[in-house]
């Protein structure tokens, strides 16, 4: 049972959308795309990329439609992409804040660019310190790469942002088992399942 709640959470995890920032300026109504993140339910259809990319050839050097080529890449699942789109952004004026940093953190590690994703989370965290999404993003790709010392960092300081967040209280013992300190994972472990 516990097993299956936390594999959920890490899917739903895993697979959640990003919305792109909302532009101070007026949209161009040239790109239809940018509806796509305003839709409650954006789904997988092809108009979007299109429309996109209709965009973008009009007016190459608009960095806002680079940004929304990323996003839509990235709810595809297309993450290579995705990344190469938001640093198509950055390069074309984009503004780099914590969010930008956060979704083309996010793309790097989803395509296995670890090192280059992690660069990103930790340049997120420098521009917002409490960003709880880019935390649990860290420490799982941590974990994911048996760095389970730096996981167990990330994970802690979720957990002292968020004490009641059990996903996290559970990975954090179970980063501890596996950094080789049975007991103590297995306390976090428990206290995690306390509550279920």
């Amino acid at each position: 049972m516990l097993l299956m709640a936390v594999l959920t959470v890490h899917s739903a995890y895993s697979r959640s959308r990003y919305r792109m920032i909302p532009s101070s300026r007026e949209l161009n109504p040239i790109c239809p795309a940018i509806m796509y993140y305003n839709s409650e339910n954006p789904g997988g259809d092809s108009s979007y990329l299109h429309a996109i990319k209709a965009a973008i050839e009009k007016e190459p050097k608009e960095p806002l439609f680079y940004y929304a080529l990323g996003v839509i890449y990235f709810n595809h699942r297309q993450f290579a992409e995705s990344v190469a789109a938001f640093e198509a952004a950055g390069e074309k004026g984009y503004k780099r804040d914590a969010d930008y940093y956060l979704h083309i953190g996010t793309a790097c590690l989803q395509s296995k660019q670890y090192s280059k994703g992690i660069h990103h989370l930790h340049h997120c965290l420098n521009l917002r310190s409490n960003d709880t999404a880019a935390l649990q993003t860290l420490a799982q790709a941590f974990y994911q790469n048996k760095d389970y010392k730096q996981a167990i960092i990330y994970w802690e300081q979720l957990l002292r942002m968020q004490p009641k967040n059990a996903f996290a209280m559970f990975m954090l013992g179970k980063s501890y088992i596996e950094h080789g300190e049975l007991q103590k994972g297995e306390q976090y472990c428990d206290q995690a399942t306390a509550n279920l």
